[in-house]
């Protein structure tokens, strides 16, 4: 007798599932309050640094982007030399 075979997934011997008809979207009533609302809630989570921790923190950054401001400059007047001096421009 001729069995009858079910189609299976190929990474498993589990039966496949069928995919879910397509669900009309709904409009949703009042979305923009709710996104507002949530938008509150997550703000109120955050941990905001105090004046004193968010100019310590400032301060580091404005150092760091001068260091490496310094240290690209740098570099691109040497490779600018360089690369004139290996094409012969004056």
């Amino acid at each position: 007798m001729a069995e009858k075979t079910k189609a299976t997934s190929i990474k498993s011997n589990l039966p496949v599932k069928k995919a879910a008809a397509p669900v009309a979207k709904e409009k949703k009533v009042g979305g923009i309050q709710r996104w507002w609302r949530e938008t509150i809630g997550e703000l109120r989570k955050v941990h905001w640094p105090t004046p004193k921790e968010a100019w310590r923190l400032t301060r580091i950054v404005i150092v760091v982007v001068v260091i490496m401001g310094v240290l690209l400059g740098g570099l691109d007047y040497v490779f600018t030399i360089v690369i004139g001096k290996l094409l012969g421009s004056s």
